[in-house]
């Protein structure tokens, strides 16, 4: 079981990500990530499934994701730790406007990213970004 400051060091590296992103920082969690890093995104996203490795997140998630979210809105709600493990609630604007609810839930192993699992309240408001226009 890791130790109180354990899960202190963790969380607080999480966040340090977090608030380096928010300040533009576009490098500060694929440089945190370890190269074997997975991530679960639903699948039912345009940018969903397992991606695995730092260079497939960043070069296959993040331009879709910024399609879809509005990053200038996000903000870190709350944050907390448990061994390695770290959750992360946050809050967005979708590029169309509507508020969205997300939840990542992080593992961190010798101060890297090796696992993020997304979760989504709500994932109707990303739908109208991809219907199909009428010609």
């Amino acid at each position: 079981m890791k130790s109180t400051n354990d899960q202190e060091r963790n969380r607080d590296f999480v966040r340090a990500l977090y608030v380096a992103s928010f300040a533009g920082d576009i490098d500060a969690f694929p440089k945190a990530m370890a190269d074997d890093f997975k991530a679960y995104v639903p699948p039912l996203l345009p940018w969903g499934g397992v991606h695995r490795g730092p260079d497939e997140f960043v070069n296959s998630v993040l331009p879709q994701l910024a399609v879809a979210v509005d990053f200038a809105s996000m903000r870190l709600l709350s944050i907390s730790a448990d061994s390695d493990n770290v959750a992360a609630l946050l809050s967005a604007r979708t590029t169309g406007g509507d508020e969205i609810w997300i939840a990542e839930h992080w593992i961190v192993q010798d101060d890297q990213l090796w696992r993020l699992r997304v979760f989504y309240d709500d994932t109707r408001p990303f739908a109208s970004l991809w219907a199909p226009t009428a010609s």
